[in-house]
Parts: structure tokens; sequence; C-alpha cells
């Protein structure tokens, strides 16, 4: 049997409920019967499936209105209540009808009309006001957000919800099904189609870095950001610190890295895996700040073997990890305790895998600062590279 469209306004039953539908038909019988219009079905859809499973010759009913309209009131009226609908199921349905019953607003709203008319004689206001300025006063008084909060209410939902709805209804219909299956709700609806136009900007920032070489020609266009800033110790405090080797590449100071303009290159949403050293640690949060990153943690590597130190052997170093805009991770099994990949050969250079650590853990488009190599995937900006 052909299931008419004005019946779609509700969800089919999950595939368990139907089994145990169908069982219990077979056992007892249909106890309500189909509802046809217009050679289709109207109600039932549920019923006439599970009489198919269960092997029972459907019982059916021609509905007796004539019109569109009297067909989807039915369908309504026999469905909404009965039903244990979410708020986001709740909500969608009630946007689907009053897109396919453009009258549905009208009966809402005329009762608050009236309302409000009632409200201005009870206060006297209809003594010496002219109709036409009276109903200007009251289309005012009836708004759309006012109708939408009174419908969403006598519907089992709220007004935002509902608002969500008709936006994905008439945007990305391609999210309905699965909110009106219960599937998803309007929030992971929601999140899903953020992320999916942050990715579609992420691919084509992507393709724009690829093209460039001119890292800081590009505006806003990278993702992630690792970075391993040449640190000053002269602004530390210990100076010719005893086991620290000195440099074979120039430093910065503080203020010197603070001032660059890492804004300019990264997007709105974007990650930062910072390197530092114990000592240094103080100083990182500062400069995180200072590149419109807010903090969130601490990823430590524990190296193979420990160094020299004044007080402590060190054998461990850190990643300062931030967030610019709200961006979250690609997984969720990552751990602050990296693991102890070996160092690199050259003085203060870190091991390569963390390339392939970030890249499962934050999008692209990716951008080394003060990187000793080209990496695939990457752009790379620093003396050796």
């Amino acid at each position: 049997m052909k299931f008419h469209p004005i019946a779609n306004l509700f969800p089919m039953l999950q595939e368990v409920d139907l089994e145990s539908l169908a069982a219990d038909i077979k056992e007892n019988g249909l106890r309500e019967s189909v509802w046809l219009f217009e050679g289709k079905v109207l109600d039932g859809r549920n019923r006439s499936i599970a009489c198919e499973m269960a092997g029972v010759k459907v019982r059916t009913r021609e509905f007796k209105g004539t019109t569109r309209k009297e067909a989807i009131a039915f369908v309504w009226s026999e469905n909404f209540h009965r039903r244990h609908l979410t708020s986001s199921q709740a909500a969608m349905a009630v946007a689907e009808r009053k897109t396919n019953d453009p009258d549905f607003m009208r009966e809402v709203v005329e009762p608050l009309v009236e309302e409000a008319k009632e409200r201005k004689r009870a206060a006297g206001g209809d003594k010496k006001s002219a109709k036409a300025k009276a109903q200007k006063s009251l289309v005012k008084k009836v708004s759309q957000a006012k109708t939408r909060a009174t419908i969403a209410k006598l519907h089992g939902t709220n007004a935002t919800t509902l608002a969500d709805c008709e936006k994905i209804l008439a945007e990305h219909p391609e999210q309905v099904a699965a909110i009106k299956s219960g599937e998803k709700s309007v929030t992971q609806a929601k999140r899903e189609i953020k992320e999916g136009k942050r990715e579609g900007k992420r691919k084509a920032n992507a393709a724009k870095a690829k093209r460039t070489r001119a890292i800081e020609s590009l505006k806003n266009v990278f993702s992630t950001l690792l970075v391993d800033p040449p640190w000053s110790w002269d602004d530390e405090g210990d100076v010719n610190q005893l086991g620290r080797a000195k440099p074979d590449y120039g430093t910065m100071t503080l203020d010197q890295l603070a001032n660059l303009p890492v804004l300019k290159v990264v997007a709105d949403d974007a990650h930062i895996y910072c390197w530092v050293t114990n000592r240094s640690l103080p100083k990182v949060f500062g400069l995180l700040d200072a590149w419109g990153f807010r903090y969130i943690t601490l990823l430590t590597w524990p190296k193979p073997s420990f160094g020299m130190g004044n007080y402590f052997r060190g054998q461990t170093e850190h990643i300062a990890f931030g967030v610019r805009g709200s961006l979250s991770l690609q997984v969720k099994d990552a751990s602050t305790l990296l693991p102890t990949w070996k160092r690199g050969r050259k003085h203060s250079e870190k091991p390569g895998e963390i390339h392939a650590f970030i890249e499962r853990c934050s999008p692209g488009p990716y951008l080394e600062l003060f990187g000793r190599k080209q990496v695939a995937n990457w752009s790379c900006w620093g003396a050796d590279a």
C-alpha cells in the first residue's frame, strides 16, 4: 500500500517496535483500521506494515474529509498527543505542519487576537479608538515570536527549538528525517550543519595554502598551528644556567614573539600547540593570550633519558594547547601524556611523530612556525625550512 505524503508528518516506528506491534496483531488481531485518503494510507502506516509482517489482512476505512487541510488536521489529532515525542520531534512535526497547512498559524493567532481585544475592552481602550487603530495595535502585540512561543508550548516544545526546526526544514532538509525519527536532536543537527560549513571552509583554505608559498599573504586560513618558539632564556632570571646548551639558532624575546602577526593567518576557530620547557612555562600562558588563544591544557612529552639541570634533571617537555573561537577535537581518546618519542638530532629538535598526532586530533590546514623542515600536509615557516 502506498503512503499519502500527509502521513509523513510523524515518524515511523523503529524496527524493534514494528516487530512488537506485528506480534501483538498476530495474537490479538488488528484493533484499529488503517485510514485511506485519495487511495493512499493517511493514518496507520505502522499498522499496515505490521499486518504484512504478521500475515494478517489489513482492514481499511476511507477518510470522509475532502480537503488536504482536513486530512492534515485528522492525522495531527490522531497522532500528536498519543505519541511519545521528544522536544525536537515535536518541534519538527509542528514546523512541517506550518509549512503544509498555511491556515495552521491563523488558527492559533486568532484566539490571541481575541484575547488582546478583550484586554483592550476591559481597560476601556475601545471607547474612542477607531477600529483601524485598534487593529494596528493588536497586530503589534501578536508578534510572530509570541505566536511561535504559544504554538511551541501547546505542543510540548519551545520557541527556540521550533525556530531552529523551521530553519532546518527550509535550508537543510537532509537533516529532517533523522530528527523526526529521533536519531538525532535539533542541537546535534545544528552542530553537524555548523561543522559541515566549517569543513567546507577548511577545504577551501587548504587549497589556498597549497597554492600560496608566501604564508604572510594568507589571511585567516590555518585551523591548526604548531609552534616551537626560539625562547630567549635571558629574561628568566638565570643567565648561563648550568645544563642548558647554547642554541644553534637565533632566539627571540617574549615581546618579539608576542608581536608576531599570528592572528592574521589563523582562522576564527583554531587550535594551537606550543612547545615549552618546564622553565619557560610562566611565559607561554601570556604568549597564547597575546596570539588570541585561550589556554586549555598541557600535553607532556616524556623523553627517553634525562638531561642536565641546575636543580632536577629534566626529562619532560610540554605542549601548551589552546583554542581560538570554538573548535572541538576530532577524537575523544587523546591523552595529555604523549608517547616516549625519541629526540631529534639537532639542538632542541622535537620528535617528528608530533605532526601525525596533531593531524589525528585537530583539523587542517596546518601551519608550523619555526619548523626545521618541510612536512607533508603542512605549511612551514622557519629559518631552516
